[in-house]
């Protein structure tokens, strides 16, 4: 979230979810992201964000575009598509909980429209090829959608993982799994909570902790799952997340006291405030597994209350346990990290370029492939300067 001033609109903190959507083309290539939580107005440029420069009206009319870019590596497999949906009961009643989950499939792909003009290249509802294959979890911002992410989820899927996305039960939210944008969203309610949200301190966490009991539940039943129990290796599983996302991650990682999931092996976050003002250094101290920080060069000055993004990203990452690695993708702002849905000019104005899709994609593969996969050939990838990132650190990589 947001401290101050930024906490009010914060651009990079909570509410970062409502995308924006790509249209890859029909050769496997899928949708990338620029996650928005509150993007510029129309005429602002996303590298000059001040605290109350993001519109939330510009984010929400930005859903509905298009974008393509190349995988970084070649497509091993093609995908399959299903969506899941598992009923759990929470402080307020039943509640159900759908996931979006892409897999390797031996099944003949075709073109999928996830919502607006997001599309990919899956077969639905096909049957997973035979494994066992690694299970990343990945948990959206505030007012995304298990979607979210797709231009990541489905390229990771092509590379012989099994992804599992769940519309978190947020109190607002742009996009669905089945709908794409949601047509009577809220955009004043939104606005209103995400402000409130990015007010928040570690005390204050309580009421977003059912996000990562969600997160829980479907890294729980999709082990259980008569489609891919027998379809993913329990011993190879990492949890991601952007924005809030982030924080909800980290919560099964270690950061939550008593919530450590033993099962998890890695930590991917894209561009996470949240991460660093909900949770204390100690409790980051506490995830002792291998993990990659991700940032925009261009959010680094964004303020955060009397800090910026470039500090709480500092915090996340000394904090952490190495292996760790802190990637400042070139020019990139928090949008940038998910997929969108609109074709605006002001929405074009948040897209990001073939180039920094395909470093997100590029870096978070190696990480994955290395540190759950066992692929000992992606450290290259690590090790090598990227000319896609202004800052790449890494400490204890060789473990």
């Amino acid at each position: 979230m947001l401290a101050a001033q930024l906490r009010d609109t914060d651009p990079a903190g909570p509410h970062s979810a409502v995308m924006v959507a790509l249209r890859p083309r029909r050769n496997l290539r899928v949708p990338f992201p620029v996650e928005p939580a509150m993007p510029p107005t129309a005429g602002s440029r996303p590298s000059a964000l001040s605290p109350f420069r993001p519109s939330l009206l510009v984010i929400v009319a930005a859903l509905t575009s298009r974008a393509e870019a190349e995988d970084p590596a070649p497509r091993l497999h093609p995908v399959g598509y299903t969506i899941l949906d598992w009923k759990y009961r929470g402080a307020d009643g039943e509640k159900t909980v759908s996931a979006a989950v892409w897999y390797p499939t031996a099944a003949q792909p075709r073109e999928h429209v996830y919502g607006g003009p997001t599309r990919g290249n899956v077969a639905v509802d096909a049957a997973p090829a035979a494994g066992p294959w690694p299970l990343l979890v990945f948990s959206h911002g505030y007012g995304g959608g298990g979607i979210a992410s797709v231009f990541f989820t489905e390229a990771l899927a092509a590379r012989g993982w099994i992804v599992a996305a769940p519309d978190h039960n947020d109190r607002h939210s742009a996009v669905r799994i089945r709908t794409g944008q949601v047509p009577d969203f809220d955009r004043g309610g939104f606005l209103r909570h995400a402000q409130e949200i990015s007010r928040y301190d570690p005390e204050d966490r309580d009421v977003l902790l059912f996000r990562v009991e969600e997160l829980q539940l479907v890294l729980d039943r999709i082990l259980a799952s008569e489609k891919f129990a027998d379809a993913i290796d329990p011993r190879r599983i990492a949890a991601g997340g952007h924005s809030l996302g982030g924080f909800t991650a980290l919560g099964l990682c270690g950061a939550l006291p008593g919530r450590r999931d033993a099962r998890i092996r890695a930590a991917l976050i894209f561009s996470s405030g949240a991460a660093g003002y909900l949770y204390r250094p100690g409790e980051l101290a506490a995830v002792r597994m291998p993990a990659m920080v991700f940032l925009g060069e261009a959010e680094k000055q964004d303020p955060r209350g009397d800090t910026t993004m470039a500090d709480i990203a500092a915090k996340v990452y000394g904090s952490l346990s190495a292996p760790k690695y802190l990637r400042e993708v070139r020019g990139a702002t928090h949008f940038y990290f998910n997929s969108r849905f609109s074709d605006t000019e002001a929405a074009r104005k948040l897209s990001g370029t073939d180039a920094q899709f395909d470093t997100i994609r590029r870096q978070s593969i190696a990480f994955l492939e290395r540190h759950v996969a066992g692929q000992a050939e992606a450290a290259r990838v690590l090790e090598a300067p990227d000319t896609g990132l202004t800052r790449q650190l890494s400490e204890g990589a060789g473990k």
